[in-house]
């Protein structure tokens, strides 16, 4: 099995339609990884509704690995063909939140009168796992560390023959927080990173959780990532907006470019 990267959702806070939005696509974070022959989804944005498109017809066994619980990285989980599909195997890797495990997040979330199905309700063989600093998933290693947002957000890094893949959504880079993760990210073949908001938004948005692309594009040339990915586009960030930003990112960070639904990269 090659070792792919699959961007099924780019978006962040909400997905978005429109004729403004089909370049980089509309759908909320969600990453299909094939990796030391473990096929891994990150997160369950509504882009998780297009997994069964871009799966092998082997591939029946996935674990899904939360970065954190909230609705916009949960909502495709909800509509997922896969999860009332009785051929398919699904382990869910989520932290404790709130004192809640990942199973109880997930029962909260679907119950009504918010949700009609309740995830015993599902047809796939679906488990739920807390997610800690280390895991084995197969051939893979998965580290995570701690993020800055509101909340809470793991930073996820998975290791298999011999390539390094870091997922830093939903995340502030700041003082501390900014050294922390370029040890852990460092030199990783892939960084995909939150790059939310433009510079001139940040004095407004600072608190929100996210960061701007140009310091995602800087942070990846600090930490040595081969490529970095923007993820978590705004939701007001329309495809030109994007293009014309792109060769502020290039000016940056050479190996720095905009995530776009649907493209896959090989490492």
């Amino acid at each position: 099995m090659t070792d792919t990267v699959t961007m099924l959702g780019v978006r962040g806070s909400i997905p978005q339609s429109g004729a403004d939005y089909i370049r980089y696509g509309g759908s909320t974070v969600c990453v299909l990884v094939r990796l030391a022959g473990e096929t891994l989804v990150l997160d369950a944005g509504s882009g998780m509704t297009k997994l069964p498109a871009f799966l092998w017809p082997e591939e029946t066994q996935l674990s899904l690995l939360l970065s954190h619980p909230h609705l916009d990285h949960l909502l495709g989980f909800l509509m997922c063909p896969i999860c009332v599909n009785p051929d398919y195997t699904l382990r869910v890797y989520g932290a404790v939140r709130e004192g809640l495990s990942v199973a109880e997040q997930f029962a909260r979330l679907m119950a009504p009168p918010i949700w009609p199905v309740r995830p015993q309700d599902l047809a796939a063989k679906i488990s739920f796992c807390d997610l800690t600093e280390h895991a084995e998933i197969g051939a893979v290693r998965v580290d995570t560390i701690e993020g800055a947002h509101p909340g809470g957000a793991r930073v996820i890094r998975l290791r298999g023959n011999g390539k390094a893949i870091v997922f830093a959504t939903d995340i502030t880079l700041s003082g501390e927080m900014t050294d922390r993760l370029a040890d852990f990210a460092r030199n990783c073949d892939m960084l995909i990173i939150d790059g939310q908001y433009t510079d001139a938004e940040w004095e407004k948005f600072c608190n929100f959780g996210h960061t701007t692309y140009t310091a995602a594009a800087r942070f990846g040339k600090l930490c040595g990532a081969k490529q970095t990915k923007i993820i978590h586009h705004a939701p007001v960030r329309t495809d030109a907006m994007l293009d014309a930003a792109a060769a502020e990112l290039a000016a940056i960070n050479a190996d720095c470019t905009f995530s776009r639904e649907g493209e896959e990269i090989t490492l």
